[in-house]
């Protein structure tokens, strides 16, 4: 299907008041003027974007994102009560179509709120999975299977399986990642199998697109202590550093929270370009802290934004990730110039991109993959505009996305989902939730 997007104030690498953006299979072939882009492509399919805003998709690179299963599930605990009292315990009874509905139901919602992108932990089966609902639903996707210390082995068989099936699927939109869980849940040799796997899928896969390691680091302030009494390990320096001392450090490894960082921490994944995803309200709302943005921007690293799992969210909306986090930096830093909200968009956008190893995915550009945005501006609070990135950031609300493109292809249009029937859907999730409940009291003594 080749579209143009057309009449709308198109947010690339300049501002253009009257714009069009002209997609031809699952590429951007050109961005301009609407006038000139009408005439070029009169063939095209057309969407009348008169009075809005037309941006990326936005991409969320950090989140579990069949945990919607859980949301309001698990409430006012600390991380460690709220993981091995709750969430785990839930976990352990949960099937691959639980897993598959529940990914599913976050695909619709991380549309319908504009974001286009999304990168999952989770667990994998043939039988149902995250990939399943992904595939299904439109969405572009980088999913992996979260493994343990005690679960290696079988963790790293599956993701073998899965790169081989699910990688670099449908014209790339489907990608697989490397997920060993955290550095106090997975041991150092199993740290240095996963990279050594990932590795060795590059080789055989990498043509597909880069196949990144993904984790969890440094989200509590005892993470250091916690590793070093579960493994014996030397973590003096911090835990990137301990790390480091692995060998696992790389530009292709994506570290979610790094809240509790040490100077030396920021040093090692300065020298190894190591992408940090932050999670400012998963980490507020589960009191583990804030992680310093500007400090992180500072030395030159790629900030990403990620919402976290919607059980210690609750949903999946980046427009408000980046409205806290931006709030956060001025407000902790008692200053208004920090993070000004061109930045602060690119979080959410290119640097989200580059973090799961895109060059070509995050802006509107001639070349660039088709995941688009259309935002309705003819509504109150999004009247009058006067700098579109602080208005991105401040004003718009993810309810305003109107039309949402994913790899060149319609996905969402005038708010509606051409391919479910969304009651219908959501009346099943209801049902598989409680059959999920059911099990779960069964395995209470």
């Amino acid at each position: 299907m080749n579209i143009l997007v057309d009449g709308g104030l198109v947010v690339s690498d300049k501002l253009i008041f009257d714009g069009a953006v002209a997609i031809e299979g699952n590429r951007i072939v050109a961005v301009g003027d609407s006038n000139e882009l009408r005439k070029r492509f009169s063939g095209f399919e057309r969407i009348d974007a008169k009075g809005c805003a037309v941006i990326p998709g936005l991409i969320n690179t950090h989140t579990h994102a069949a945990m919607t299963l859980f949301r309001g599930y698990s409430e006012d605990l600390t991380l460690f009560d709220w993981l091995n009292k709750r969430i785990w315990p839930a976990e352990a009874v949960l099937t691959p179509k639980d897993i598959q509905i529940g990914a599913e139901l976050a695909a619709y919602e991380s549309l319908l709120f504009g974001s286009t992108t999304l990168n999952s932990m989770y667990f994998y089966s043939d039988e149902g999975s995250e990939l399943h609902a992904f595939e299904k639903a439109g969405i572009r996707a980088t999913v992996g299977h979260g493994f343990f210390e005690k679960t290696v082995e079988d963790g790293l068989k599956i993701t073998e399986e899965m790169a081989k099936k699910w990688h670099g699927k449908d014209e790339g939109r489907l990608r697989v990642s490397v997920c060993p869980h955290a550095p106090y849940s997975t041991g150092p040799k199993s740290y240095i199998m996963a990279h050594e796997l990932q590795k060795r899928l590059n080789y055989l896969y990498g043509d597909k697109g880069k196949i990144i390691l993904h984790t969890h680091v440094a989200e509590s302030r005892e993470e250091a202590s916690v590793v070093k009494k579960a493994f014996n390990v030397d973590v003096s320096g911090g835990v990137v550093v301990y790390l480091s001392r692995l060998g696992i450090l790389s530009n292709s490894l994506l570290m979610a929270h790094t809240i509790h960082l040490t100077e030396q921490d920021i040093s090692v994944m300065k020298v190894f370009d190591v992408k940090p995803s932050l999670n400012p309200v998963s980490n507020l709302k589960l009191g583990m802290g804030v992680a310093d943005c500007m400090r992180l921007l500072e030395n030159g690293l790629k900030v990403s934004l990620g919402t976290d799992g919607p059980a210690s969210n609750n949903t999946l909306d980046m427009f408000e990730t980046m409205k806290i986090m931006s709030l956060m930096v001025k407000g902790l830093n008692c200053n208004p110039t920090l993070l000004p909200s061109k930045e602060a968009f690119k979080l959410a956008t290119e640097y989200g991109a580059i973090a799961l190893g895109y060059d070509d995915l995050g802006a509107i550009r001639p070349g660039y993959l088709a995941d688009i945005v259309i935002l309705d501006l003819n509504l109150p609070h999004a009247r009058p505009v006067h700098d579109i990135y602080a208005h991105l950031i401040y004003s718009v609300r993810a309810n305003d996305v109107k039309t949402v493109i994913v790899n060149g292809k319609i996905v969402l249009e005038n708010r509606r989902l051409p391919n479910i029937n969304l009651l219908n859907f959501l009346d099943e999730v209801e049902r598989v939730k409680e059959h999920l409940l059911n099990r779960i009291r069964a395995t209470v003594v």
